[in-house]
């Protein structure tokens, strides 16, 4: 398991609870916390920070891996990082795939590159959670979304806001087929969760006729699925000033922002399917062995309420 470490020291110990995505209802609070909470429904701001900052967020550590998480039937949270999400039309598995950990990395790696209304956004890996939460983000900001995904996916994606799907099995002449999507214009900015070899190649979206760009080129890294080593020319780098932005998880205030935009209905579940608490084991393999109809997310369910918020969307028999 990756980790990191903060003043030295590891912040990940064992025994820990995984679970990062936490939706779920208040059954107690603690001193200070208004009782009229008790029975709200909500959704995790998952990090875990340093200080009250609202803008920054310089200690990338979350629930279920610097404390106990959600993989759990009950959980303690902050009070403060806790938002109601009361929507009659979502249902709790629908809230939980909804989860901080996709949405606000993805909408902190759209921050980091500054991107804007217009603006020709390429979303690698855009068929997982995060790449999902970037194709409805894009819309959100005016951006409009590339997506690198398997063919297969294409008609899902173009629906989720998608302007065209680019197949990832067929890497041959890439820059070529961004073109005649593009009308022949650059890619403005790469969100990328690939990385590895591939990574070369999305700065050939950005850089191929700088004369037809207005901004510099900018590359959002939040993932390496991939592989974790890319050769890359610094010559290209600086040459051509691509600006490269390494994010993970996000701020308070992009949290609140990303919980209005749910509450509004803005943003939308794209909930794959769920897996009880008892089966967690089968659900990890499921998802490492992920097929080709896999789109969204997994939600876990806590066996006791399974019957209600489990069972619709029930992966037992996969």
């Amino acid at each position: 398991m990756t980790s990191f470490q903060m003043g030295g020291k590891p912040t990940l110990v064992f025994p820990r609870i995984q679970g990062a995505d936490i939706a779920g209802r208040v059954v107690a609070v603690g001193d200070g916390v208004d009782e009229s909470r008790i029975g709200e429904r909500g959704l995790l701001d998952f990090n875990i920070y340093a200080n009250d900052r609202r803008d920054i967020n310089l200690t990338p550590d979350y629930y279920g891996h610097g404390a106990d998480g959600g993989y759990a039937e009950y959980v303690a949270l902050p009070a403060d990082q806790f938002h109601h999400i009361p929507n009659a039309e979502l249902a709790d598995a629908e809230v939980a795939s909804m989860g901080m950990c996709s949405y606000q990395t993805a909408m902190h790696m759209l921050t980091s590159a500054n991107i804007k209304a217009g603006e020709r956004v390429l979303v690698t890996g855009a068929s997982g959670g995060v790449g999902t939460a970037l194709i409805q983000l894009c819309r959100i900001m005016g951006a409009i979304p590339y997506a690198l995904s398997k063919q297969d996916k294409a008609a899902a994606l173009l629906e989720l806001g998608a302007e065209a799907v680019l197949d990832r099995s067929d890497m041959d002449s890439f820059v070529d087929r961004v073109k005649a999507e593009t009308g022949g214009k650059p890619i403005d900015a790469v969100m990328d969760l690939v990385g590895g070899e591939m990574t070369d190649v999305f700065i050939d979206t950005m850089i191929f006729d700088m004369n037809a760009r207005s901004t510099y080129p900018r590359l959002s890294i939040a993932g390496a699925s991939g592989g974790n080593i890319s050769e890359i020319l610094w010559t290209r780098i600086y040459l051509y000033q691509v600006q490269i932005f390494g994010v993970s998880h996000g701020t308070r205030e992009e949290a609140e922002q990303l919980m209005a935009w749910i509450r509004g209905g803005q943003l939308k579940p794209v909930l794959h399917g769920a897996f009880r608490l008892s089966d967690l084991h089968r659900a990890e393999e499921y998802f490492v062995n992920r097929g080709s109809n896999y789109l969204g997310k997994i939600v876990i369910v806590p066996d006791s309420q399974w019957e209600e918020h489990g069972q619709p969307w029930s992966l037992e028999s996969a």
